[in-house]
């Protein structure tokens, strides 16, 4: 179930609504909020911010998740990533790592970030939110309260934006390599690993091993999916010649 508002997105799951909000936020009594953030300066006006604005749970800090060990009375994890690209496979298959330690305790990014693909590899990765920093403090509060009543806040903003129209090489350069970017493009048209080989001037092995590392990137179990999931990151424009 979506719900906008504003300039947000609030997606809950059928049973989570005002009520079930406020009931699961009163079952929480005695539960705490882990708050993740490297900087010392920033994680304290975080902090004082989201308690000073309605947040109905204690917090816990740390500067970094590693520093925290998975407990029951955690209730929900806010870790600050900062201005980080999640298209680096290093540091949203550490983020996926830490979901899933903690799973089922919803876990939150706060980021500066606010790129429509940032938000999608969030929710690919587990995420139950994503907050960008030029939203209100409010808001953040409320999308604490929502991902532990068991619903999911993104901004409307991101999730309604068109598919970018102008997505060239440079754009899927902060994913991929540029000779990744070329299996890429042979991969969408249906070409094998020995004509790829061929029109590029490497081995078939040095193919497979480019396949494997755009699969990896992007998440997928085929190239089939490569090319499904670079659509839906960069809409119909990547399938376009």
């Amino acid at each position: 179930m979506l719900e906008t508002r504003g300039d947000s997105l609030w997606a809950a799951s059928e049973s989570v609504g005002d009520r079930a909000n406020a009931a699961s936020i009163e079952a929480a009594r005695g539960r705490r909020m882990l708050l993740v953030c490297r900087s010392n300066l920033e994680r304290q006006c975080l902090y004082n911010g989201l308690v000073l604005n309605g947040l109905k749970l204690p917090v816990e800090t740390q500067a970094a998740i590693e520093l925290a060990d998975p407990a029951d009375d955690i209730a929900v994890v806010l870790i600050n990533i900062g201005s980080k690209r999640l298209a680096d496979p290093f540091f949203s298959e550490k983020l996926q790592a830490v979901i899933e330690l903690w799973r089922p305790v919803p876990v939150v990014f706060l980021a500066e970030r606010e790129e429509w693909a940032q938000v999608a590899r969030a929710m690919e990765i587990g995420a139950r939110g994503y907050i960008p920093t030029s939203v209100d403090i409010k808001v953040c509060v409320e999308a604490i309260h929502l991902a532990t009543a068991g619903g999911m806040y993104v901004p409307a903003s991101m999730v309604f934006q068109s598919a970018p129209t102008d997505v060239d090489d440079d754009v899927l350069g902060e994913l991929l390599t540029a000779r990744e970017i070329e299996v890429v493009h042979a991969i969408r048209i249906g070409k094998s690993n020995k004509i790829i080989a061929f029109e590029l001037g490497m081995s078939e092995g040095t193919v497979k091993a480019h396949v494997h590392n755009i699969m990896k990137k992007i998440g997928a179990a085929n190239r089939t999916e490569v090319a499904c999931k670079l659509h839906r990151m960069y809409g119909e424009k990547f399938d376009l010649d």
